[in-house]
This record gives C-alpha cells, structure tokens and sequence, in this order.
C-alpha cells in the first residue's frame, strides 16, 4: 500500500499535470486568437488554426466544414490529412428541410419549379403540392426544435400577412414541451386554426428527432394518421450544422447517426469524434468544426469546452474573411460590368482588356509576383483602356491609317483613363491603379505618351501591361489589318527589347506563352512579315 504521503504526491503532481496542460492551451487560445485576427486570408489562415487545434485537443487531424445555403450542403473548407479536393455533404430534406437548415422562412408560389422540392411525400399519397409555406421553430435558446409547414394557399400564393401569422403560431408551438397527448392536441389545434386562418389545404408539424437526426411528423393533416419521417441522413457534421448541438462520439461505427461515407472515399477509419458548431453573432450556423481520433483515450468535456470557446473566434473571423473576399469579388464585378461597357463600342476589339488581364497575370506569375501584387496588377490592366468610353468610334473603327489629328484623339484615351479613375474611391491596397493603367502608352526611351516618361520612372506594372497590351493588339484582328502570328508578334517584340519595351518583361511573357499555349497559335490571316512590312499597334 502507498502511504497517505505517498498519495498526496501523487495527487499533487496529477494536479500539476492538469494546470500544465490548461496552462499550454491557454497559451494555445491565445496564440490562435492574435493568428485569427491578424490575418485575413482565409486560405492561409485555415492550415495554421486547424493543426494548432488538433495539437491541442490531441487530435489526429481536424476538419472545416462551411455551409453553402445555396447549394444546401456542408463541404470541407480545410481538411487536415484530406488527399482528396472536397467533401461535400449534401443536405437536400425538400423545403421543410431547408426550413429547419436556414431556420428562416420558405415561402414557395410552385412547389415542383423549386429545385429543392421533394416530391415523393406527394408520390406516396396521390396529392399534388402548389404553394408551400415553412416557418421555423426554436426555443429561447436559439436551438431549432423543428418547422411548420402550410400546403396550397386557395389565393394561389401565401401573403406576408400569411407568413406573419405563421410565425407567430410557430412562436407560440416552441414553447410546447410535446411529453403529453394535452399538449400535442393543442399543438394539432393551433395548426388547424393557422390552416383555417391563412385557408390553405393542409397543416403539418415537423420536429426534430435528436437521437437519429430525423424529422418527424408530428401532426399531418391529409396523410390519415400516418407519420413521415424525413431522414436527414447528414451524419455528425451535417447533425450538428442542423441542431446548433455539440457532440461527442466516443465510438464513430458504433453511433447509428455516423455516416461513413467519407472514410469510404478517403480510406480513413474513424474511431472518435468531436463537432462543435461555428455560429456567428446572429445565431446563424457558418459550418462546423470537426476533431477527428483522440490520439489517447476518447474526447472529454473539456475538450468540447476548448473547441466550443475557440470556436465563436473561428466565426467572426471567417465571417469577416468571407465579407471581406464578398466585396473584393463585387467591387471586381463592377469594374467588369465598367469594362464591358467599353467592348459594347466595339465588338472586333470586345474581351481585349480581359485578354490583356490574362497575358499581364502570367507574365507576373513568371516573375514571381506575391498575390496582393497580381491583384493591384489585374486591376490595373483591366481598366487600362476605359478612357475609350470619350473616343471617337468612328475613328476606333476606322479601317485604314489615322490622320495625325484623328491619332492624338486616339492617345486622349490615356489622360481619360487617368482622370475617370482618379475620381473613383480605390481602397488603400489600388490608390497606385490610376497611375499604372495610364502609363501603359510610355516607352522606355521616352516616346511613348503621354507624360513621354522614361526608364524607371515608368511603373513597373505599366511595363508589364504595355507589352500584354501590345501582344494582344498584334495577334488579335483590327479594322485595319489582320491579327498577326505568335512568332511574328514576339518579333516585333524582341526587336524593341531594351529599347521600348523592358526585356525582362518581354523574357517572361515569351516563357509564360510557352507554357500555356505550346502547341497553339493565335495566327492571324496574314503572310509571316519582314522588316518594311512590321507594323506598330495603336
């Protein structure tokens, strides 16, 4: 037998042990924390949190999934160990279902023009479904508990007023606690008097079973008794996302709720697994966060304490990543709308600015630019040519050689460029873009227009689009000539190498050509070109 010393001591350093270990993930929670808002790139901040969470929660590996409402399925955003590009769990329940998934309203004028209709309830009883109103239930809590649902408004659609009195009656079954036949007749009638009220053709209260991940029927006016059970068939991941619940599986094959789909595909095995939810502000569920095979034992509550704390982190800064990357990609969709404005003027010359997006990107991947550049670059080179929007079409279209007059309306172009764009607000990271998509005119050797700038103090960026802008022009037919050649159009290039145009820029658009086009050529109709017959792009 141990002494009482002897035990005391073991007792002390098993507590040591426990401190230690809260004080390393303290440590681990803090440090998650600076990396979760400091960095703003979703892509590279998802491998760091991820490994620092299954190093902390003692995880074999660790899984991000996110919720896309519009396609209902949850898929993997980042996935430790994942040789596969992404898992995606579908959650398709019809519209009851994605009820319950956005915990919002549905309300639908004709059920079978709806993609996430599921008709077999209609299949198996001989009805047919028109209108379909959902509201959601969910306790105090914010926890949905199940939905509402309303068939065939004799109006032919459901109203606000409708969906107000749907809501309110829903309000008012979330506070039921379903355990007596008491309170499921008056549930029954509360639905019977909202079908009565809002005259449609059936009712119907749908909960969740917990345990099995179902939705079940509690009251079905038309279906004689009988009980629908919609299976959700999401397994844990799709579980949680549903619930807003934190679990623990201590056994995955054992657990009827696991789904194994995913092992299948990826030749993983599953032992244990730990999902909590990610919730934003609003309550509303972002995705899940999954820790897969405790590597000691099976996951505690105080792992589910950790991963649930650090994931209300996890949430704000995906959130704000993702709203951050939504008005990237709007503001890149209005300056693409500005820009399909200027190929309406001209269809022969429609997509140019896009081409020589494309060549400018390539030739900055060859000269190893960091991807916050390639971003200032594209843009740039996209709005290049939007002072055209004040250019003469008729001297635009013309089909033979401009007058000296007709081309310094032509090089106005520039100087618009510079001022329209001026005037727009640019976040901090694009204030240089008015500057770099005017200067695509300028020559190394000062002939360019039209500040006639020289060497350096062209912008690098300029120099690139210069010669995307000038490649695009030379392959590509105008009014007045035929496209040329690949090789004709890098001639005329290297012969201006240095002098012009910066040869280094010239070396990569050339190594960049090479790699995505080798075997295809952007020939034009006519005959390869000596020296007298080279001619220069406007």
């Amino acid at each position: 037998m141990n002494s009482p010393d002897s035990d005391n001591a073991i007792d002390l350093n098993r507590e040591f042990q426990e401190i230690k270990a809260e004080n390393k993930r303290l440590k681990t929670f803090s440090e998650i924390g600076k990396t979760l808002f400091t960095e703003r790139n979703i892509e590279k901040l998802l491998p760091l949190v991820m490994s620092e969470i299954s190093a902390c929660i003692g995880a074999d590996r660790s899984t991000l999934f996110l919720v896309d409402w519009e396609r209902l399925e949850l898929w993997t955003k980042f996935g430790e160990g994942l040789e596969v590009d992404r898992i995606n769990i579908r959650m398709r329940m019809g519209l009851i279902g994605v009820c319950v998934l956005t915990r919002q309203l549905v309300n639908v004028a004709n059920a079978y023009e709806d993609p996430r209709f599921n008709a077999n309830i209609d299949e198996a009883t001989g009805y047919r479904t028109e209108s379909v109103l959902c509201a959601p239930l969910s306790n105090e809590a914010g926890e949905i508990l199940g939905a509402l649902q309303l068939l065939n408004s004799k109006m032919g659609i459901f109203t606000e007023e409708d969906e107000q009195e749907a809501s309110t009656t829903a309000a008012t079954l979330s506070e039921i606690d379903y355990e007596t036949d008491e309170s499921l007749d008056k549930a029954r009638g509360l639905v019977r008097e909202l079908r009565q009220s809002t005259e449609c053709e059936r009712g119907s209260l749908f909960l969740i079973d917990r345990e099995k991940g179902d939705l079940i029927s509690i009251f079905a006016e038309g279906i004689d008794d009988q009980e629908i059970r919609l299976s959700l068939n999401l397994g844990i991941a799709g579980l949680v996302a549903i619930t807003g619940r934190e679990l623990i599986i201590p056994d995955a094959y054992a657990d009827p709720r696991f789904d194994n789909a995913s092992d299948k595909k990826t030749g993983y095995r599953t032992r244990c697994l730990m999902c909590v939810p990610i919730k934003n502000q609003s309550g509303e569920i972002l995705g899940v966060i999954e820790g897969i095979n405790k590597k000691e034992g099976t996951f505690t509550d105080a792992d589910l304490e950790f991963l649930g704390a650090l994931s209300s982190f996890v949430a704000i800064s995906i959130e704000n990543a993702m709203l951050f990357l939504e008005q990237n990609r709007q503001f890149k969709s209005i300056l693409e709308v500005l820009v399909a404005s200027i190929d309406a003027k001209d269809s022969l010359t429609a997509g140019h600015s896009k081409r020589v997006t494309e060549f400018a990107v390539g030739i900055a991947g060859e000269l190893g630019f960091e991807e916050s550049e390639v971003d200032v670059l594209s843009m740039a080179a996209l709005l290049h040519d939007y002072g055209k929007l004040g250019t003469d079409e008729n001297i635009l279209k013309k089909p033979s050689k401009l007058s000296s007059e007709e081309f310094e309306h032509i090089k106005q172009h520039v100087q618009d460029t510079r001022d329209i764009l001026d005037k727009m607000y640019f976040m901090r990271k694009y204030r240089s873009v008015p500057l770099i998509a005017s200067c695509h005119h300028e020559n190394l050797d000062g002939t360019g227009y039209s500040g006639g700038l020289k060497g350096t103090e062209i912008p690098f960026m300029s120099r690139i689009i210069t010669i995307a802008d000038v490649f695009e022009a030379l392959i590509s037919d105008r009014h007045y000539r035929k496209g040329y050649s690949e090789e004709e159009a890098f001639e005329i290039l290297e012969e201006d190498a240095g002098i012009k145009y910066d040869e280094n820029v010239v070396a990569a658009l050339k190594q960049y050509w090479s790699q995505q086009y080798p075997k295809e050529s952007n020939a034009g109709s006519g005959d390869s070109l000596n020296d007298g017959q080279k001619k220069k792009s406007r």
